[in-house]
């Protein structure tokens, strides 16, 4: 492979009787990206050039999600919100107190537990992951909501980003808990 897209992983046996930790990317590939509102804008984005770990399955989101509270997921091209421009709204062209990500604790309120949830929580936005951008644990503050009533969150601290095969796997779990949860509505 090119070592632009070589996407060969590090892979550390933690001692734990073959449970390894989470995969780290070690090469970066950089992307141009034209704003699409047609401003002069032009970014550089090194993705896959993080030092953070990527989690490779359900069960590796669901222990980091819970290990501490404001855990969310943001699908971006980088996992900061450094970048002014991208928290522009595009209708009225204001500014947001924050970027657009979801909660991944559970809400009081939900009962089927925090895997459901994070996976409901995956597969109801996975189409977010689309022309290069990625799914990010991020933790920061909820600071409003944006013009979709999705939350908006700023201060973020990258966590890990999270593998393409993790939603599709997320996708199936949700699918089969709804499958189960309507057996037992219907019976």
């Amino acid at each position: 492979m090119a070592e632009g897209t070589n996407r060969a992983r590090n892979r550390r046996d933690n001692g734990s009787h073959g449970r390894r930790e989470p995969r780290q990317r070690c090469v970066g590939v950089v992307m141009t990206l034209i704003d699409p509102t047609g401003s002069r804008h032009v970014y550089e984005v090194l993705r896959g050039g993080h030092d953070l770990p990527v989690l490779e399955t359900l069960g590796e989101v669901v222990s980091l999600c819970g290990t501490r509270a404001n855990v969310y997921v943001r699908f971006s091209y980088t996992p900061d919100d450094r970048d002014a421009e991208a928290r522009r709204e595009r209708e009225s062209g204001n500014l947001l107190p924050g970027v657009p990500a979801w909660p991944m604790r559970p809400e009081p309120w939900w009962a089927a537990g925090a895997r459901v949830w994070i996976a409901r929580q995956l597969s109801r936005h996975a189409h977010r992951a689309h022309a290069g951008a990625e799914p990010w644990l991020v933790a920061g503050e909820e600071r409003g909501r944006g013009p979709d009533c999705e939350p908006l969150v700023a201060r973020l601290t990258p966590l890990a980003r999270i593998d393409q095969s993790v939603l599709t796997e997320a996708e199936e779990a949700y699918a089969a808990w709804q499958t189960r949860a309507f057996r037992t509505f219907a019976n």
